[in-house]
């Protein structure tokens, strides 16, 4: 209370002084002014005394020291009222509170508040990505066949017409060394269509519908050197330069080795080690080929015990790669009798793959692809016994892949290959006791245009011709030469992609 009616008073005080100072201002102004332009009085002729003097000049003299010391009392009142507006306003430092100068970018800016960070699929799988396909394509062939299914074709055979090849779906979390859980990773896919029930078709113990899973494995990353990767559960076979996506391959359509040289899956495990940017190996112990169980009486061709196998990769230098594979395995070629049951007549299959891949520049790329099976033999069965058996039989062949890109949309690839299965063992042809030896060979041509990143269209010319009438025609003749044509589309994403 006693600080409110001191400032009052300060206040009053301050407010007089100012109007005193105001009022009398004008009057002093005046008084100077008329005194400097009235006209000169005549003097007396005695000299005025200095006591005179004085008393006339006393006036002016006095008003100026008044006028000097209310300037002095007025600045003094101001200088106490800026202090107790300083002393008796509370500091303001809520974050809401922004200065004037803050308003207009200045230093005394609040800092503006974080954007919130955007949630995208791919933020909310973390490690994981989920990605996949769709393939549809119109295939025609120049022979018509009755059933419009092509000659050596499996994933593709369906022609004359739309056909729906396969959609995929694939999740997928590596393992890395960043901790100890994250060592851990899993690789699950799953297709549904043509090549699906053809893939699914081979595994003796499945349904045959056009559902299948293709892979489903863990991989551990072992703190070992520099890392050793093992792999355990169903996965694709390492042989081959083809896989079963489309969209992964240069060409459209798949080779005679990939349908015929090779198989398509195994299950069991791997481990593989990388000894640096050059070298790495891969050894494998699975439970056959295209089997998901070891049965010994589940057919001609089945494995009837584990399969063994190694891959070899060497890189030089970025331009070139080589892989060598070699799988081998017992395999059942006929039955027996001992005492009263049937029992199993097995050989060793064998094979060998290597693929070997350049890329001299951007544009150009090439691949080399050469198999070589051998080891079962065939049996004849008389009343349940074996009477007689065939030398070892053998199959084989060569592909050639040159590609080269226009642009990052468009590409246009061509292959060559030729395969031999004189003793009929992979199917190729009619069996190992139909007459002569026969061999096929193909040429392809495929030009692919990325419409958009997601989507692939494919145009393909494919040309097949034999040593042997294999390939069907509308007059339920066989002919030698296959001609066909692809228009492909195949949609791809990953959620690596998606914002």
């Amino acid at each position: 209370m006693k600080r409110t009616k001191r400032s009052l008073y300060k206040w009053t005080t301050a407010a007089l002084a100012v109007a005193l100072a105001v009022a009398i201002s004008p009057a002093l102004k005046a008084a100077e002014d008329n005194a400097s332009t009235a006209p000169a009085q005549p003097e007396p002729v005695t000299q005025p005394s200095s006591a005179s003097s004085e008393a006339t000049s006393q006036p002016s003299s006095e008003t100026a020291d008044r006028l000097a010391q209310l300037e002095k009392e007025i600045s003094a009142l101001q200088s106490e009222i800026t202090a107790l507006k300083d002393e008796e306003t509370p500091s303001v430092k809520s974050a809401a509170y922004v200065l004037p100068d803050a308003q207009a970018g200045g230093a005394a800016a609040a800092p503006a508040a974080a954007a919130p960070e955007k949630i995208s699929i791919s933020s909310l799988l973390g490690p994981v990505t989920l990605s996949g396909f769709g393939d549809v394509y119109y295939g025609y062939d120049y022979n018509h066949p009755p059933d419009n299914l092509s000659g050596l074709r499996f994933f593709e055979a369906p022609t004359n017409g739309f056909a729906f090849n396969m959609a995929e779906l694939i999740l997928d979390k590596p393992p890395d060394a960043t901790s100890a859980d994250s060592r851990l990773g899993y690789h699950v896919s799953a297709g549904y269509g043509q090549a699906a029930r053809v893939v699914n078709g081979s595994d003796t113990f499945s349904d045959g519908s056009n559902f299948y899973l293709k892979e489903a494995y863990l991989e551990y990353l072992a703190p070992i050197g520099k890392g050793l990767t093992i792999t355990v559960g169903k996965f694709v076979t390492p042989a081959g330069a083809e896989v079963i996506e489309s969209n992964a391959n240069w060409n459209y359509s798949r080779s005679l080795l990939f349908y015929y040289a090779i198989p398509y899956f195994h299950f069991g495990a791997n481990a593989k080690y990388t000894f640096n940017p050059k070298w790495a190996i891969t050894g494998y112990l699975v439970n056959g080929w295209n089997n998901s169980l070891i049965e010994h009486y589940a057919g001609v061709g089945t494995s009837s015990g584990l399969t063994y196998g190694a891959s070899l990769g060497y890189t030089p230098n970025a331009k070139w790669s080589v892989i060598e594979n070699y799988i081998a395995g017992p395999v059942v070629d006929a039955y027996g009798t001992a005492g009263t049951g049937a029992v199993p007549v097995t050989d060793w299959k064998q094979l060998s793959d290597t693929v070997i891949g350049y890329t001299p520049n951007t544009h150009w790329a090439f691949q080399l692809n050469g198999d070589y099976g051998w080891g079962p033999r065939f049996y004849t069965v008389t009343a349940g016994t074996v009477t007689g058996q065939s030398p070892t039989v053998n199959w084989g062949g060569i592909a050639g892949y040159a590609k080269y890109t226009w642009s990052p949309k468009t590409n246009f690839a061509l292959r060559y290959e030729y395969f031999n299965d004189t003793d009929g063992y992979a199917g190729l042809l009619t069996g190992p006791f139909a007459g002569d030896p026969g061999h096929a060979q193909e040429i392809t041509a495929t030009y692919s245009y990325n419409l958009t990143s997601a989507l692939l269209v494919r145009g393909e010319y494919r040309y097949d011709f034999a040593s042997e009438p294999i390939f069907p025609q509308s007059t339920s003749d066989f002919v030698k030469e296959q001609n066909t044509a692809y228009l492909s589309f195949v949609y791809s994403f990953s959620s690596a992609n998606l914002k």
